[in-house]
């Protein structure tokens, strides 16, 4: 397809414009590819070491900029068309097969060594890598306060290419229009033209980069419009170069200083750096200095290294060591049944590198070259929807085995929930239990273990911040009890349910997000910063809400340990004073905060260590810590209420994933609801209750 048939004037490069230009080999992007696929990889393997090597994203993200930009620019001067058919085709053979075999190969292994409340998850995620939208599904995950538990799936590393494809497929059609723009109104500017808008397009992404960063941090690190500027700022190089190139001195100082702005980067950065926003420029232009000191010549100490065989061999297959690394890295636990050690994870690496070399030849050259794709775009494009209609039909294959498998566990509970020996009361008794500890989970966690999980009888009112407001119970209530706070609160329904249920209660569920009910200024939750009067307009509402109701008891709980409270000491009061408010018209019951697991998913860790469940319990001492809640409480004894059921966690020393052959987590901080509803006749016990 032709959207340009008159010529387009050159421009012509002079001195070392026009040796920078004639050159075919650019050695320099291939260590720049090599060094941010090793940055990238070391981040993923070694978190802790190179906190901030997610910096190679944005490195492949200015040298893919530069690319195709130069390649569609030169099509244009040399043919004086630019044929979009044949570029995405060109694309596809380049990206696709290997793309579309490693998410196969990411089915097949989620299918054989990933539990099974973990293969509907990542079949919606390979389905969305195979349409190139991984990035957007992770944002949308992202703005979802029950999605940052989540486990990583094979395929999260996917959300780069899909950035990456959706900017291949918004960037020919920028410079086509540029294009007829100069060809109709501004003659002789078409280099101009084509600077401007490029020029135009990457200032306003990175505002938008930079808003979105302090407003919404979580979902602007995926989404195409926050990244954009990075794929412009490669482009803008091509222009730049066009007109200019350094002399040799100045490009050996840019060199030198792109690759130290490169390590520092990756070595100073880390996941609480403000992501991209500002700090994406660093690792941006020290990449576009790297490029535009192009050939430093052999006089230059680093041409050695950048000359250096293995180095260039690691840059050509950087593409395939970037689809490769991170579900090798993903699987290699469940299949060792151990977290990996260092020796493993070095070893891991070579695979890796093996692995992609075969790749590289096998797979992305032999489809890339194959006479029969390249003979028409039109079946390079056909192949290729095939391809992705595969990824389809498989992931769909696996959500359904998901649901089965979900059905069956489900039927499993209802046998033996009610079995003496299982969940929290075999800690009352574990004489008779004899493997209250290390008996294997009797049922995998499932989606209806969330505490989240969907219920009928929940309404939002309000907004800025709304209400989430949950009715369960029908009839005359003999009993109106609200359960209020944020997820943590929210988890210990399992057990309020089958008390509900057995004594004619009314459950009225008021929950928020990461909110406790208090007074105090909550300015940090888990790590991030956020507006301190949130939760504290939330509070003031469900007191209003709760003083019209009415309720016989109000029962609160909260993941305290997780928030600052500003100014700093004030937590404790701000509890107080929201509870005295609420003994004006109810009683009110405080449950402890139940222990956490010491920053490791627990289903992820039985899964991992299977049959060694012993492995994922943690010292009581670490994981159950005295929060501004419990010293809230305390003080206000015996006119609050307070309940303590650690010791259906923990015994003296450790705290368990496994009781009574339950699974006790759903995540790294939530209780499951199969161990939430075992704990019900111990809760009952502890409620002011007739």
């Amino acid at each position: 397809m032709k959207t340009l048939s008159r010529p387009v004037e050159p421009v012509q490069p002079v001195d070392r414009v026009a040796a920078q230009a004639k050159r075919s080999f650019l050695p320099e992007i291939q260590v720049l590819r090599a060094v941010a696929v090793m940055l990238v990889v070391l981040y993923h393997y070694w978190p802790d070491r190179l906190t901030g090597g997610y910096i190679g994203v944005d490195a492949f993200f200015v040298i893919s900029g530069y690319l195709i930009t130069s390649h569609l620019i030169r099509e244009v001067e040399r043919t004086g068309s630019l044929k979009l058919w044949a570029f995405y085709a060109r694309r596809a053979r380049r990206l696709l097969p290997a793309s579309i075999f490693v998410l196969l190969f990411a089915s097949l292994g989620t299918f054989l060594f990933l539990p099974s409340d973990l293969w509907a998850s990542t079949a919606h995620e390979v389905t969305a890598s195979g349409f190139y939208v991984q990035n957007l599904w992770l944002a949308s995950k992202a703005v979802t306060y029950s999605a940052s538990n989540d486990v990583a799936s094979p395929v999260l590393h996917y959300w780069s290419l899909s950035a990456e494809e959706q900017f291949y497929l918004v960037w020919p059609s920028l410079i086509i229009i540029s294009l007829l723009v100069a060809r109709k109104w501004l003659r002789g500017h078409t280099t101009t033209t084509i600077g401007f808008t490029l020029l135009l397009v990457t200032l306003s992404s990175f505002a938008i980069s930079v808003w979105g960063t302090q407003t919404h941090r979580a979902a602007a690190y995926f989404i195409t419009p926050t990244r954009a500027w990075e794929f412009g700022a490669g482009a803008l190089v091509v222009l730049l170069m066009r007109k200019w190139a350094p002399s040799l001195t100045l490009s050996r100082v840019l060199r030198w200083l792109g690759m130290i702005g490169l390590l520092a980067a990756a070595w100073f950065f880390s996941d609480a750096t403000s992501f991209p926003g500002y700090a994406a420029a660093l690792p941006v232009i020290a990449t576009a200095a790297v490029i535009v000191a192009g050939d430093t010549g052999r006089a230059d100490p680093s041409d050695l290294v950048f000359r250096l065989r293995p180095v260039q061999w690691l840059g050509d297959v950087s593409y395939s060591v970037y689809l490769w690394h991170w579900p090798l890295m993903v699987f290699a636990p469940y299949v060792l049944r151990h977290n990996l050690t260092t020796p493993e994870l070095l070893a891991l690496v070579l695979l890796c590198l093996v692995v992609s070399g075969l790749s590289k030849r096998f797979v992305e050259d032999a489809m890339r070259f194959w006479p029969r794709l390249i003979r028409t775009p039109r079946a390079t494009l056909l192949a290729a929807g095939a391809g992705m209609l595969v990824i389809a039909l498989v992931s769909g294959t696996q959500v359904f085995a998901a649901g089965v498998q979900e059905q069956r566990t489900a039927a499993l509970l209802a046998d033996v929930s009610d079995a003496p020996c299982f969940g929290a009361p075999v800690m009352e008794n574990r004489a008779r239990c004899p493997e209250a500890l290390t008996g294997l989970p009797v049922a995998a966690v499932t989606k209806s273990d969330a505490p989240w999980a969907p219920r009928a009888g929940c309404r939002v009112t309000g907004s800025d911040p709304a209400v989430q407001t949950c009715y369960w119970g029908t009839g005359k209530p003999s009993r109106v009890v609200a359960l209020v706070g944020d997820s943590h609160a929210e988890h210990w329904r399992g057990a309020l349910h089958r008390i509900a249920k057995a004594k004619n209660w009314q459950i009225i569920e008021m929950y928020s997000n990461g909110c406790p009910a208090s007074d105090a200024r909550s300015v940090v939750f888990e790590s991030r910063p956020r507006d301190g009067d949130v939760c504290r307009k939330w509070t003031a509402k469900v007191t209003v809400a709760l003083r019209a109701l009415h309720p016989d008891d109000v029962i609160t709980t909260a993941y305290v340990q997780e928030n600052v409270f500003e100014p700093a000491g004030s937590g404790p009061d701000g509890f107080a004073r929201v509870w005295r408010e609420w003994l004006e018209f109810t009683r009110v019951t405080v449950l402890r905060d139940i222990p956490t697991t010491a920053n490791r998913n627990g289903p992820q860790c039985l899964a991992v260590n299977a049959g060694k469940q012993l492995a994922c319990s943690n010292p009581r001492s670490k994981v159950l810590v005295d929060d501004d809640m419990m010293r809230a409480a305390r003080p206000m004894r015996p006119e609050v209420n307070l309940v303590d059921l650690s010791d259906y966690f923990c015994d003296r020393g450790r705290c368990y994933a496994v009781i009574g052959s339950a699974s006790v987590y759903y995540d790294r901080d939530h209780m499951s609801q199969q161990f939430s509803a075992s704990l019900a006749s111990p809760l009952l016990r502890q409620l002011p209750v007739p």
